[in-house]
């Protein structure tokens, strides 16, 4: 580094990378690694310039050109990606409002803060604190929390402490436009004072007038390269001919873009009327061809609907043919087994009631079996007299004053058993009466239900004959039933065929 130069820039480059979607934390970066991905961008391009001691020198170009990067290199918040910067003596810098500014800490107290930073002791700022806020202007709100100031009382103060510092060299970063008139210019004053005595400086603005009335030199950088350095007035007349230049271009490259837009816009206006049109049109000779479309089918349906509705209309009417033919049929054929049954069970009748007659007992046996009972029962009678008359003689035979009385006893029970086989035998005889009398009315009662079951034989036979007759004429009713059947059904098949007939002429007349 020369021994007349205060600040040595050589070659150098600065980039920046513009995340896309950039993780706020470790998880985040695990998780979701696609968002680290950047795009990196050279801020500054290889500059190279010296600053000789006591040497003003301004920094101008356009929004985003890369001064600010400078400044900040310059005070080493950031470093150089490539290059070297050489600084020699204490800097003092105003790079941005309430720079190392504690917001709720009191003007006085962010005097200490901000000084101690720039590199003074506690001794030298209690020997400036009063110059400082003699300068400030701020009087009774150097007190106050610094979040209550405005911007010039932010730009005041921290314009006191830096002129105070007594810095070797000076930064200024687009500070001076803060405050009121008068402020600025005393801010002016100082600095041309502070110019005097031999301090460094260095200013980035983009008022030309400022960097003028204070610089030495300025320097032009325009996309990260130094385009032009010498006297301020020559510079920035350069630099304002450029810029006025590049707008003129940029306004005639505008109109161009919104006159191509115009066009452009016309054409595209154009186009869509034409296929507005043409989509119409489209649209109108599709719905054309849709409503013939839509009448074909209609007119294809109906016939297919007649057709399909006379083949229905047939078919249910010969399934109503063949299905009343059917039940006529069924009929028919239950009134013949109906028939059928009813003669064979006169058959079983009639076989009944010639069993009957043959089981049938004559009257003539039946009195003389009556006559034989009879006799049996006089005789009977005739027996249990005797069997009485032997009990009664066998009672008067028992005297019990010829018997010893030691046999009394015995002879008595003797006699009363032959007197109770007596009374027994009697009374079996009494009891084969009674059955001979009871057999009696039987035969009577046989006798009767022979009688009647004669009558019923013969009511039997006059009814079964009667009922052959009607069976003959249910027969025959039967079979002009069928013959009924067989003709409607040959006029019900003829009919469908005339209405088939019928429609097809219709249809062919049409």
């Amino acid at each position: 580094m020369e021994k007349n130069n205060a600040i040595e820039v050589h070659e150098v480059h600065k980039k920046f990378k513009s995340y896309y979607d950039k993780s706020n934390n470790l998880k985040e970066k695990l998780l979701h690694h696609s968002r680290n991905k950047y795009q990196c961008f050279w801020v500054l391009q290889g500059i190279s310039f010296n600053v000789k001691r006591g040497e003003a020198v301004g920094i101008i170009g356009r929004n985003g050109c890369g001064k600010s990067t400078t400044l900040k290199l310059l005070t080493k918040i950031i470093y150089p990606d490539k290059g070297s910067i050489a600084i020699r003596g204490r800097v003092s810098s105003l790079l941005e409002l309430g720079a190392g500014f504690h917001p709720d800490l009191s003007g006085y107290e962010n005097i200490y803060l901000n000084a101690a930073v720039f590199g003074l002791t506690r001794k030298e700022i209690d020997k400036r604190i009063q110059d400082i806020i003699r300068f400030s202007e701020l009087g009774d709100f150097i007190n106050n929390p610094i979040r209550t100031y405005s911007s010039g009382m932010y730009m005041k103060l921290a314009f006191s402490i830096a002129i105070n510092v007594d810095a070797d060299i000076l930064l200024i970063d687009e500070i001076l436009g803060v405050g009121d008139v008068s402020f600025q210019k005393k801010c002016f004053e100082k600095l041309i004072d502070i110019k005097k005595r031999g301090t460094t400086i260095v200013i980035v603005s983009h008022s030309t007038d400022q960097i003028e009335r204070i610089c030495d030199r300025s320097i032009w950088i325009e996309k990260g390269r130094i385009k032009m350095i010498g006297i301020p007035s020559a510079v920035h007349e350069k630099y304002l001919d450029t810029m006025e230049e590049n707008r003129i271009l940029r306004k005639r490259r505008e109109e161009e873009e919104r006159e191509l837009e115009r066009i452009r816009e016309q054409e595209r206006i154009r186009e869509l009327e034409r296929k507005e049109l043409e989509k119409q049109e489209q649209e109108k000779a599709k719905k054309e061809l849709e409503r013939e479309k839509r009448e074909l089918e209609r007119k294809a349906k109906a016939a297919k609907a007649r057709e399909e509705k006379a083949q229905r209309e047939r078919k249910e009417r010969i399934e109503k043919i063949e299905l009343i033919s059917s039940q006529n049929k069924k009929e028919r054929t239950q009134e013949r087994k109906q028939l059928e049954s009813l003669r064979k069970e006169r058959e079983l009748l009639r076989v009944k009631n010639t069993r009957t007659e043959e089981d049938s007992v004559d009257a003539l046996s039946l009195a003389a079996i009556e006559e034989e009972e009879k006799r049996k029962q006089e005789a009977l009678i005739k027996k249990a007299k005797e069997a009485r008359q032997e009990q009664e003689t066998v009672q008067n035979a028992f005297k019990l004053d010829e018997i010893p009385e030691e046999e009394i006893w015995v002879e008595y029970y003797k006699k009363e058993a032959n007197r109770l086989e007596l009374v027994v035998s009697e009374k079996n005889i009494e009891i084969e009466r009674l059955n001979s009398v009871v057999k009696q009315k039987e035969l009577l009662l046989e006798k009767e239900k022979n009688n009647i079951r004669e009558e019923l034989v013969r009511l039997e036979n006059v009814v079964m004959e009667k009922e052959d007759e009607i069976d003959r004429l249910n027969v025959v009713i039967v079979e002009d039933h069928e013959e009924m059947d067989r003709l409607n059904l040959v006029i019900m098949q003829k009919d469908v065929e005339i209405d088939s007939y019928r429609k097809s002429l219709t249809e062919r007349n049409s």
